[in-house]
């Protein structure tokens, strides 16, 4: 990113890591290395909205939920849930600094004791701070851009929130990119959140704006495997990730192809000297369409006909009963995203909660 008086600032602000087949006690143990330590952590009854875990384990703003019940599918109860909030990304690269480890170690650690496919992370947030007294652009910008349609993005989806704080100012928030999506970003008046939170005067905060972006599920798991390759670091990777997927630009009557658009010079210089970062990752589709093509020409509904033909005709001989493993039938967290999408295009909002209970914890 370029420089200024103040440099800015990038730091992971928001973590969640799902661990399949583990329990609680081996990420504390294992991963976050407290093994020996045990004591640190309070163990409590806590839940995660539609998922399994009975257990929280925390130790300052660190939680690791788990003991998932014993089911036909699960019989040993596994599966865990790392969960750090911003508090609790500053709490855990202190540990991190006296362990001599960083962000990249972590999520190799997680490689390396749990297996590639043994662990996804679910969320991970970045945040840029610009404190500098004249920012790089101010929300307003941001605003007026967005309603403008002077900007690309894989989402033309815009919210702005204002909020009144001390002092008769308003704090304003510009968000791209819906709530659920794999990426967004959110621009916001971090200095009269301060001044809200923590009862102080704007003067006392000084100027502070900030940027974040929000990924989730492929994208984030996408992002950490990036980051542990160390060919960039994080303020690199972020800026060159924006370069990549959110531009400002100018707007141009005799260009019609907005690829080609001109980016704004506040964005420019946000971001410095760029080099666009293109994640791989499987881009799922966000409707039923092709799960319903699957399942008529795939074989599917031929297989389920054939085995209901033999049970009807007591010849299923020494196969079992479908019946007795659609009673533990649980949708993916993938087809449980298709079907929720699904259904809020049918205005049928109210079968979302009959999803989520039945979707895989």
């Amino acid at each position: 990113m370029s420089r200024s008086k103040k440099p800015l600032s990038v730091k992971i602000d928001y973590v969640t890591i799902v661990f399949e087949q583990v329990k609680a006690w081996d990420v504390i143990r294992d991963l976050l290395k407290f093994r020996g330590m045990e004591w640190l952590f309070h163990k409590a009854s806590g839940r995660i909205a539609h998922k399994g875990y009975t257990t929280l384990y925390s130790s300052g703003m660190i939680n690791v939920y788990g003991n998932c019940p014993k089911t036909l599918a699960n019989p040993n109860g596994s599966g865990a849930y790392l969960q750090l909030s911003g508090t609790g990304c500053r709490d855990l690269e202190i540990i991190l600094q006296a362990q001599k480890r960083g962000w990249e170690d972590l999520f190799e650690d997680c490689i390396r004791l749990f297996g590639k496919d043994g662990f996804h992370l679910t969320r991970l947030d970045v945040a840029i701070d610009d404190r500098n007294e004249i920012p790089y652009f101010t929300i307003p910008q941001i605003r007026r851009k967005c309603e403008r349609d002077e900007f690309v993005s894989r989402s033309k989806y815009f919210r702005f929130d204002e909020s009144r704080c001390r002092e008769g100012a308003t704090g304003k928030t510009e968000y791209i990119g819906d709530e659920k999506s794999n990426i967004r970003y959110r621009f916001y008046d971090k200095d009269k959140e301060q001044v809200e939170k923590r009862n102080r005067t704007l003067s006392e905060v000084g100027s502070w704006k900030r940027t974040e972006i929000q990924l989730r599920d492929q994208v984030s798991h996408a992002f950490a495997m990036e980051l542990i390759k160390r060919e960039r670091t994080l303020g690199r990777m972020t800026a060159d990730f924006l370069g990549a997927n959110l531009r400002f630009v100018v707007p141009d009557a005799e260009q019609s192809n907005r690829s080609r658009l001109k980016t704004c010079r506040f964005w420019e210089r946000f971001l410095g000297d760029i080099s666009p970062l293109k994640l791989e990752f499987h881009e799922e589709s966000n409707t039923l369409y092709e799960t319903f093509k699957w399942v008529v020409e795939g074989g599917g509904l031929s297989a389920v006909d054939l085995f209901e033909l033999l049970e009807e005709n007591q010849a299923l001989g020494n196969l079992e009963s479908l019946k007795k493993y659609r009673q533990e039938t649980r949708y993916s967290e993938s087809m449980a995203r298709k079907a929720v999408t699904h259904l809020r295009e049918q205005g049928r909002e109210e079968l979302i909660p009959r999803i989520y209970e039945r979707t895989k914890k």
